[in-house]
């Protein structure tokens, strides 16, 4: 006999057990300080910002878009798991606790996300939509609610098998979600906000809630967002920490394949040719790579204080090297790795090589960047803090890291 209550408490606990161990690695990573600084940073030019920003910005259209995508996006954690295809789906119409614990704690969750977000953008929302700090307030716990509609919408649509219908469903809840936001910072009347709500309660449960009548859980698309959302929870994690039971999704970038010519063709180059192919195709490695180098790039050209620039220049290029040191990881849980003749020297050689290779190309991008941006000096500045950062960072983090291993 399945216990719904216990059952979804139980794996809640498990999961946020397994969390709360990342956390902690992550905010002694230092990664708290340097968001702290950049919220710093991103404080005193956002007033700024918004001085730059013309009149003319289409200041509610920005705020529909915004939060049309973040309200639509996102699906109801259920915490299923693989093992549920065979055991729970017989006992599937006696899980209705289960299933509106999960669309509770889903909507907790995003509501957290989405305050956050709205605090952000409370600056911008003052200065070009409204002055009222209750209005906000009031916008903020209609957005709620229409998130609350969007999981539970989102969760019964779920049931749908045709991906053409699914699909369709989607972008349907879309184009609602998009008016209903539309009208909330557009200061519509009060009347028109409350007949939105009205229709969109009554769409739910005249279509929405009765597609449960007619169509079973496909346990299958559950598992697979479950998944999803674990896996996305680990690749950030494992920016800090190796996470053994991350699963590696490869793409394939074969226009960065002139990079692995950068390599000769030598036994002991075995690690070379390895972590450049793990780079690119590998964890996204890459992805974080030109994000962070990309990221760097508007915060520097932004700042107009000096010492604030080689500062942001400093913080980036030590952000970079931590996501690439990780790569010392990634063949650990490969025995086949173990069967190549070379030592644990050689593949110190290797990682340290492209880091330095990968600090060359950050810091001619910061340089360049610092050129256009300001002058010739503070261009030869930004490469050289840089590629000094990679540096040191090889010469005295790296062995550590090895050594310890």
């Amino acid at each position: 006999m399945v216990n719904e209550k216990q059952l979804w408490q139980n794996r809640r606990s498990e999961y946020w057990e397994m969390a709360i161990k990342y956390l902690k690695l992550i905010g002694n990573s230092g990664f708290l300080f340097t968001i702290y600084l950049l919220f710093v940073f991103g404080s005193y030019y956002y007033g700024q910002f918004l001085q730059w920003l013309p009149e003319t910005f289409p200041a509610t259209l920005f705020f529909t878009l915004v939060f049309t995508w973040f309200i639509t996006r996102g699906r109801v954690r259920t915490f299923a798991k693989q093992g549920d295809l065979f055991f729970l789906t017989p006992r599937e119409g006696k899980l209705k606790g289960y299933f509106r614990s999960s669309i509770f704690y889903s909507l907790v969750m995003e509501t957290i996300w989405l305050s956050l977000l709205l605090l952000v953008l409370a600056p911008l929302f003052f200065d070009r939509v409204h002055s009222s700090g209750s209005f906000l307030l009031s916008i903020l716990f209609l957005l709620i609610g229409l998130k609350w509609w969007n999981l539970a919408a989102g969760f019964e649509e779920q049931r749908l098998q045709e991906k053409a219908r699914y699909l369709t469903h989607t972008i349907i809840r879309l184009g609602l979600t998009g008016v209903s936001v539309y009208a909330l910072f557009s200061i519509q009347p009060i009347w028109i906000i409350g007949g939105i709500a009205g229709a969109l309660i009554i769409f739910y449960l005249g279509y929405f809630y009765r597609l449960s009548k007619y169509h079973s859980l496909k346990w299958d698309r559950l598992v697979e967002i479950e998944d999803q959302t674990i896996m996305t929870f680990y690749r950030v994690a494992n920016s800090f920490t190796d996470v053994p039971a991350l699963k590696s999704k490869v793409r394939s970038r074969n226009w960065l394949s002139p990079l692995y010519k950068l390599v000769s063709f030598k036994q002991k180059n075995v690690y070379h040719y390895m972590f450049s192919r793990a780079f690119s195709r590998a964890n996204d490695y890459f992805g974080i790579y030109i994000r962070l180098t990309l990221l760097g790039l508007l915060f520097l050209s932004i700042v107009q204080l000096d010492w604030g620039r080689w500062f942001i220049v400093a913080l980036f290029a030590y952000m970079t090297a931590l996501q690439i040191e990780t790569l010392r990881l990634h063949f650990n849980t490969s025995k086949m790795v173990d069967l190549y003749p070379i030592s644990s020297m050689e593949k110190f050689k290797s990682h340290k090589f492209w880091l330095f290779v990968l600090g060359c190309i950050q810091a001619i991008v910061f340089g360049i960047g610092s050129v256009i941006a300001f002058n010739f000096i503070e261009g030869v500045i930004s490469l050289v803090i840089t590629f000094l950062v990679f540096v040191l960072h090889g010469l005295f983090r790296l062995p550590k890291l090895y050594n310890a291993m």
